[in-house]
């Protein structure tokens, strides 16, 4: 008998540079460490996108939302 799949959260981040990463994560909280390293705690975010204060990097998910990645963001914008 084969265990179930772990749920994966896939975070893409991309530069203007042209730089892109992709990383696959099993738990929420290695994603979010990913993410705010490349775009910092309080990003803009966009209707499927996270973007980083200075404009230069973008980080879009797969597997769990922009508010469950970023939980400050939507706290922020419900005030």
């Amino acid at each position: 008998m084969t265990e179930p799949a772990k749920p994966t959260i896939t975070v893409r981040y991309s530069a203007v540079d042209g730089y892109s990463a992709r990383k696959r994560f099993a738990s929420l909280q290695e994603a979010q460490k990913f993410a705010r390293k490349w775009v910092g705690d309080h990003p803009e975010i966009g209707s499927n996108y996270a973007i980083s204060d200075d404009g230069v990097g973008k980080v879009t998910v797969s597997g769990t939302t922009l508010t469950e990645l970023f939980p400050a963001m939507s706290d922020r914008n419900q005030q």
